[in-house]
């Protein structure tokens, strides 16, 4: 008899979200995650086949979700709010570098690599809908400003990340909006 599922895979997803922000890809296990989701290990790998499978499934809805978040944005002040709202769940450059050891993963692996290739012209993409411009290399410096601050920033760690989003992109913004 198969036991239903309690905890749905968004819920365990969360969970890895948290951890490996917390201990990055490479230290994360599934016994923390599944600690975090109220699961045990063994359930994880049932659900997902392994660690990097439930990693890779991470990648996949994080590629999914932020495009569509981006494409219902109205305007350029709330596109610029919605990315200093993502910089602002980071909360320490240790923690961020977590994240960039995700980021290795996504472009060292070529499975990950072509999630994360895929994730990036959606990104570029809902960002040239927000924008309505005629420079078609506009959404691209949004998405290179946006993390490029945030690596700035965690070299620095001055001030907040959201605020060194915020202050870049306004910058970026608006210089290509003035004219001449």
């Amino acid at each position: 008899m198969v036991r239903p599922r309690t905890v749905t895979d968004d819920a365990l997803l969360d969970a890895a979200a948290a951890a490996v922000a917390e201990s990055g890809p490479a230290a994360v296990t599934l016994a923390r995650i599944g600690a975090r989701a109220g699961v045990t290990a063994a359930a994880l790998s049932q659900r997902f086949g392994s660690k990097r499978g439930l990693l890779l499934a991470l990648a996949r809805r994080s590629a999914a979700e932020l495009p569509a978040r981006i494409a219902a944005v109205p305007d350029t002040p709330a596109l610029i709010e919605l990315f200093a709202g993502l910089a602002a769940t980071i909360t320490s450059p240790a923690e961020f570098a977590n994240h960039l050891q995700f980021l290795l993963l996504d472009v060292s692996d070529p499975e990950f690599r072509e999630v994360t290739r895929g994730y990036a012209r959606a990104v570029e993409r809902a960002i040239a809908g927000v924008l309505r411009s005629s420079d078609p290399e506009l959404p691209r410096a949004v998405h290179a400003a946006y993390n490029g601050a945030l690596i700035t920033w965690g070299m620095i760690a001055d001030g907040s990340p959201a605020d060194a989003v915020r202050t870049h992109l306004t910058r970026l913004l608006g210089t290509c909006s003035r004219p001449g």
